[in-house]
């Protein structure tokens, strides 16, 4: 987004200031991330003709935690945010950010929500540390339970862009053909697989979703964005989903 056409990056300094010392030993997505966005807010833009400068601005606020959305009047629409200023106490990975007491309100005609932020526990078998919302690993490789692997925010917590969780999947991956060249995993004999998981699901009364029946959801959103002019238009309500491939 730093070259975004048409858009100018609004940094704050006094939120970078200081930080080249302390992502030195940061995994190298997250210190390449930092470093541009240091330079980006540190460095001095150069001065650009009146006729191509950027007619729209965009920015990071920092230390920050969305209270309310505000409505208009009528309340038919979004115009504003209130947050709740905070503050950081602790370092490294058990920081948390403590609310100041202070507030403030930032307008806006469209807020977009991130949804997916907490991973939960998936089975009493398998280890889970509530107070990080992952799965205790070492390099994918899950604590306690030999042949149990683990990716993405589950296995890390909800930091980082799409070449972090790439990344660490061939992390987690690698791990699997580690253990597979070293014979910690038996691969001797063979595994029912999927077929004892459907026998257990149908014993159950669940029916699971298959590859097909997800085409089938994906073409009713493809359907539904081209209708009102955009790429797809997400279903969100489980229920209709499962309508859709007639569950």
């Amino acid at each position: 987004m730093i070259n975004l056409p048409g858009a100018s990056p609004v940094l704050n300094p006094a939120d970078f200031t200081g930080l080249e010392d302390a992502v030195k030993d940061a995994p190298r997505p997250r210190k390449r991330l930092t470093e541009l966005m240091i330079k980006t807010a540190l460095e001095k833009p150069p001065k650009k003709p009146v006729e191509t400068v950027s007619p729209r601005e965009w920015g990071l606020k920092f230390q920050r935690s969305p209270q309310e959305v505000l409505p208009t009047a009528d309340g038919t629409r979004a115009r504003g945010v209130r947050m709740a200023l905070t503050c950081l106490e602790g370092s490294g990975d058990s920081a948390k950010a403590i609310p100041t007491g202070d507030m403030e309100e930032m307008e806006c005609g469209l807020v977009v929500s991130s949804i997916g932020y907490r991973s939960l526990p998936l089975d009493p078998a398998v280890p889970f540390d509530t107070q990080r919302g992952i799965i205790p690993n070492s390099s994918g490789r899950v604590e306690g339970v030999p042949g149990l692997y683990c990716s993405g925010w589950v296995k890390r917590g909800p930091t980082g862009v799409i070449i972090t969780t790439m990344n660490d999947s061939f992390d987690t991956a690698q791990s699997v053909l580690e253990d597979l060249q070293g014979g910690v995993l038996d691969v001797s004999t063979s595994r029912e697989g999927f077929g004892a998981m459907e026998s257990i699901l149908r014993s159950r009364g669940i029916r699971p979703v298959s590859f097909s029946d997800w085409e089938k959801i994906d073409a009713a959103e493809v359907a539904r964005g081209k209708a009102a002019g955009k790429p797809r238009e997400k279903i969100v309500d489980p229920q209709e989903m499962l309508r859709l491939i007639g569950h």
